[in-house]
């Protein structure tokens, strides 16, 4: 006698939660939904606690590179600072209070960069700009790492 193969109901879930995966991948990971523009954004890159001779050391118009790599970079548009705080604990009290940290600057960077926007995403190269995360900040005789905290556009 030959085995019959029979389409069954098991066969038929397995069909469907593969399409719906197939179609879910191909939203988030493959073609791109709205093409990407190129533009020009001005990054503002904090940079806490650091000395006097680091912030002598930026010199508006470096280049600057924000990735590990060479190829992700921008042009140093603008350097401000202010006094580096931290969080106190007063054991008399019991609070807590901001404090100015002696010889320590937190320096705000703006940097201008060409970046690839996108509805999910701006990025420099293979580097995405977003609010909130920590970037690489290197340019010629230094290199830190920072946090950027505006993105204008």
């Amino acid at each position: 006698m030959a085995n019959k193969k029979r389409w069954t109901v098991i066969d038929t879930v397995i069909v469907i939660v593969a399409a719906a995966a197939a179609v879910v991948a191909y939203r988030f990971f493959g073609g791109n939904v709205s093409s990407g523009t190129s533009d020009t954004v001005n990054a503002v890159i904090l940079i806490s606690g650091q000395p006097q001779e680091f912030v002598d050391a930026l010199t508006i118009g470096d280049n600057v590179t924000l990735s590990l790599t060479e190829k992700d970079s921008g042009i140093l548009k603008d350097v401000r600072t202010e006094p580096a705080e931290a969080m106190v604990y007063n054991s008399i009290d019991g609070t807590y209070a901001l404090d100015e940290i002696d010889g320590k600057l937190d320096i705000y960077a703006t940097v201008e960069v060409n970046c690839d926007i996108t509805d999910y995403a701006i990025t420099v190269g293979s580097t995405p700009i977003k609010v909130g995360t920590a970037i690489p900040f290197r340019g010629k005789g230094y290199a830190t790492e920072g946090y950027v905290v505006e993105i204008n556009e």
